[in-house]
């Protein structure tokens, strides 16, 4: 069984959670390097978001959706918005 997906949870236990690469192409979709730069995989989901310049609550969203067989379109395209630091 999966645990739930918080704000804390590293990018490297998203990356472990979903082995299939569902996570990976998420990142992806969201214009984001972590899955294959190896140097913030480390790092929690919500810092991610933020030093990507994007909303933290709307990325949990979408990561949670995983859990799901999501996420939505709408749900990508709100998490992969940048908003100005």
């Amino acid at each position: 069984m999966r645990r739930e997906i918080r704000g804390s949870t590293t990018i490297l236990e998203i990356l472990r959670m979903y082995p299939d690469g569902r996570a990976a192409t998420l990142m992806s979709r969201l214009y984001w390097p972590c899955a294959h730069c190896g140097g913030a995989v480390r790092e929690p989901l919500t810092l991610a978001a933020q030093r990507h310049a994007r909303d933290p609550r709307a990325v949990l969203i979408a990561f949670r959706a995983l859990q799901h067989g999501g996420p939505t379109d709408e749900e990508i395209a709100l998490a992969a918005v940048r908003h100005s630091r």
